[in-house]
């Protein structure tokens, strides 16, 4: 990196040493591509349980991206181009599938608030029933505070399983006799529950509906298209500067230059 470079370098005792120096570090795109994903899943998953955890997701983004900048441009040594497949790669399945895993998971969160397993009795169910509240006195905390007297509330309240809300998560769900879903919610659930529903269903028609079609599509007809066109000139053709040749090589650390993986007996 930058130490390396001005402090070791001048300092080195031999120009191999002095060249080691300015190798750079390794670093893999698809490292890259994968800490953001995992930034970016992190915060829609959670934003339903905690809203602020967008600010949060873009700080960390911000830094990231300078930083890697940063070092792409000063520290970090060349790698071979591997074009825009990565990003388009990353758009196309990773950051579309994050949406809609947040659509699920906002719609499931609303659907399952507020997670308590208890629901109001319904009217004239004697057994769940609470006719008066109860008094009790001298009631010691768990934190050591002691109070004179304690009034338990006249409301009662009944187990019931939140967790049978099945997907696309609908109040008909959660039944009639005990219900913990409010009105607004039971109309925010319907609205998120489709909404989740539809974008998974987009998300599925856009990852395998190309390949089915191109699938059936070769079964009637070739779809095969080439990529390019014949220029017309042989690889032996045009030696000179219009000429490129791949040579397989090996880099090993402790060596200033790729070693060469062939024959070289006619190589000038």
């Amino acid at each position: 990196g930058i130490i390396q470079r001005h402090y070791h370098a001048p300092r080195a005792k031999t120009q191999e040493l002095m060249h080691d120096n300015f190798h750079g570090g390794y670093y893999s795109m698809a490292e890259r591509y994968t800490d953001f994903t995992k930034v970016l899943l992190l915060c829609i998953f959670y934003s339903p349980y905690y809203p602020i955890i967008f600010f949060f997701g873009v700080g960390i983004l911000f830094v990231q991206f300078w930083t890697d900048k940063i070092l792409l441009m000063r520290a970090w040594q060349t790698n071979p181009s591997i074009g825009p497949e990565t990003s388009r790669f990353s758009r196309r399945y990773f950051t579309t599938a994050a949406i809609v895993i947040g659509a699920i998971s906002a719609a499931t969160v609303y659907a399952n608030f507020p997670f308590t397993n208890l629901c109001n009795c319904p009217d004239g169910d004697d057994k769940c029933a609470v006719d008066v509240s109860q008094m009790y006195s001298n009631v010691t905390l768990l934190s050591g505070e002691r109070l004179e007297s304690v009034a338990t509330s006249a409301v009662a309240l009944k187990f019931c399983n939140q967790a049978k809300v099945s997907f696309p998560p609908d109040p008909e769900h959660q039944g009639f006799d005990y219900v913990w879903m409010t009105k607004s919610q039971e109309k925010l659930t319907t609205i998120y529950g489709w909404i989740s529903f539809i974008l998974l269903v987009l998300f599925a028609v856009g990852l395998f509906g190309h390949r089915v079609t191109t699938f059936l599509l070769s079964l009637c007809k070739g779809i095969y298209e080439p990529s390019g066109f014949d220029q017309q000139k042989d690889f032996t053709d045009g030696i000179g500067v219009d000429s490129f040749a791949y040579v397989p090589q090996l880099k090993e650390p402790g060596f200033t230059f790729p070693l060469l993986a062939c024959d070289i007996s006619k190589i000038n």
